[in-house]
């Protein structure tokens, strides 16, 4: 018989089984590391705090006030909490910047509110 062919899957079989444990592994240690406060970035690309942590999603908050619900499976990395980081709630939003009304615009209101007004003749 030939028992290279044997080896050969016994070899392989055996790959695929630790590879699935390293990857098991892994994504364990990525579950537990998930904890409201720290830094995510989800397999899309968006990256927020955790401020919330359910059954089987999460809620991460991006910016100030905008909150997105995510499946735990769509985490790609967790950055523990920093000791200096503030909290995203106590960020002030920018103020809006008053507009100055432009020169053309305020030429117009001018020259409606001093043209005569037209009286209509009775004849």
């Amino acid at each position: 018989m030939d028992y290279t062919l044997i080896i050969i899957l016994v070899v392989f079989m055996a790959f695929i089984f630790f590879s699935n444990r390293r990857r098991k592994a892994a994504t364990q240690q990525l579950e537990n590391s998930v904890k409201v406060g720290s830094k995510a970035v989800m397999l899309g690309g968006i990256t927020g705090i955790i401020t919330e942590i359910r059954e089987t999603t999460l809620v991460v908050e991006t910016l100030p006030g905008t909150k997105i619900e995510f499946l735990k499976a769509a985490v790609r990395t967790v950055t523990a909490p920093s000791l200096d980081a503030k909290p995203l709630a106590t960020k002030k939003p920018p103020v809006a910047k008053k507009v100055a009304p432009k020169p053309a615009a305020a030429a117009v209101k001018k020259a409606v509110a001093t043209k005569p007004a037209v009286k209509k003749s009775t004849k």
